[in-house]
């Protein structure tokens, strides 16, 4: 079995500050003086003494400060991660059925989350070649339910299957070459005929938008925020 990196979770650890103990009241053995009197404490400046207490909140009061939020930093999976110097964990044709990366990975893997801290949906784009947003929702019916590795891979793959329309085509302008070389190329690996011609009269579909880069090679963070990440290929 491959090795995979799994979240740990930090620990905060704090300690409790010790009480000091009250210094112990001794009672002094001299006797007092009956012959000096003790003047009355004088309260004219002393606001502390000040009774009843107004009802009204103080000014200090009224502007408690706001607690402090610490924000976690985004993660993605190891088995999503993109590396610019490393291969992927994931070696996948996006123009493939997912069935094929099974062989690949434990299936503890795909059911964990594609982000630490999880998220019940994020966004994937890929804007140097596709025009639209890909929408990854947890697929698992229960609450409180989080997108999963799996769930990127598969809504990945049903997205680029969408046939394109003619607008999009014609907005390509001199990229509709490249993208017919991937149109063909895509239909000349199905080996048969039959499958060959019924997958020819659906037309260019968005992987075709890919110019014949359909190796998946991760996810990676955009400046777009922690729900928002960009697919890489090659």
């Amino acid at each position: 079995m491959p090795k995979r990196v799994q979240f740990a979770a930090t620990n905060r650890v704090y300690s409790p500050i010790p009480t000091t103990p009250s210094p112990s009241v001794s009672s002094s053995s001299l006797p007092s003086s009956p012959d000096i009197s003790t003047p009355p404490p004088e309260f004219e400046d002393d606001q502390s003494a000040t009774y009843p207490r107004s009802p009204y909140p103080q000014p200090y009061e009224l502007y408690a400060p706001e607690p402090v939020v610490e924000i976690k930093e985004m993660e993605i999976h190891c088995c999503l991660a993109y590396g610019p110097f490393s291969e992927p964990q994931i070696s996948h044709d996006l123009s493939l059925p997912p069935v094929f990366y099974h062989d690949q990975l434990d299936p503890p893997p795909l059911k964990e989350p594609a982000t630490n801290p999880p998220l019940q949906y994020l966004t994937i784009i890929c804007p140097e070649y596709l025009k639209w947003e890909i929408v990854v929702k947890a697929s698992s019916p229960y609450p409180g339910s989080c997108v999963t590795v799996e769930d990127c891979l598969n809504a990945i793959y049903h997205d680029l299957r969408l046939p394109v329309n003619h607008l999009e085509y014609e907005l390509l302008g001199p990229g509709k070459a490249r993208v017919d070389a991937a149109y063909f190329a895509r239909l000349n690996r199905i080996p048969d005929p039959q499958h060959r011609e019924m997958e020819a009269a659906k037309g260019v579909k968005r992987i075709d938008f890919l110019m014949g880069r359909n190796r998946f090679m991760g996810l990676s963070l955009t400046h777009k925020g922690p729900d928002t990440w960009e697919l890489n290929v090659s």
